[in-house]
């Protein structure tokens, strides 16, 4: 299947994945939620490089509140943005403040010129999207927020060649070839998890990423 542009993939997806939704409604605009997004992010602790990581970076997208919730489960330290990237927050301890409202309420907000001084290196940096293909290459919401919060952490020496990058989806959400849309911005991710699977992307395979079973 060929798309003319990003904004034709969106709506695809958009429409295909209405009989998957979960709240908040409606999908379209959204990076959307979906059943067994809670099962998808369960699979983060499948991952050996997650075990060894101190410092996790998550988006604040409804699908991937569960992995949120994990990485404050297991005593690790939780960066996540603000909404339209107004900044980067640190969170730590009570998995409820994993909610968009309380990271807001509770989070500590770090200064761009002294994160790197309070934070060390990053070892996964996962997002949600709209599509995604094998390959790893993933359309967002049509902002750029994810390729901007993933550059920006990699300036400021948060992101290394070290970094995991993982994507939570639903199995809907994924294609064989998006390659033919993708700008010189945007970011490959190295592995995919879904409510059904793990899938390293070609990217993901080239690196030292295990899996556990």
């Amino acid at each position: 299947m060929k798309f003319k542009n990003k904004r034709d993939v969106r709506d695809f997806v958009w429409k295909r994945i209405e009989r998957v939704a979960e709240f908040p409604f409606p999908v379209k605009g959204r990076i959307p939620n979906f059943k067994g997004a809670k099962k998808a992010c369960e699979k983060i602790r499948r991952l050996k490089n997650y075990y060894d990581s101190e410092v996790i970076f998550c988006a604040p997208d409804s699908p991937l509140l569960r992995a949120r919730q994990i990485v404050l489960e297991d005593g690790k330290l939780l960066l996540a943005p603000k909404p339209h990237f107004k900044g980067i927050i640190m969170i730590k301890g009570n998995p409820e403040n994993a909610y968009l409202s309380r990271m807001l309420k509770y989070g500590v907000e770090l200064k761009a010129e002294t994160i790197r001084e309070i934070v060390n290196e990053i070892g996964i940096f996962i997002q949600g999207c709209v599509a995604i293909d094998i390959e790893g290459n993933r359309i967002g919401k049509g902002t750029g927020y994810g390729d901007k919060e993933y550059e920006f952490l990699r300036e400021k020496g948060l992101i290394t060649s070290k970094t995991v990058y993982a994507v939570i989806c639903h199995d809907l959400q994924i294609f064989d070839d998006l390659s033919y849309l993708m700008e010189r911005h945007d970011v490959k991710s190295d592995v995919i998890l879904t409510p059904k699977k793990i899938l390293l992307t070609r990217v993901g395979r080239e690196r030292d990423i295990s899996i556990l079973p």
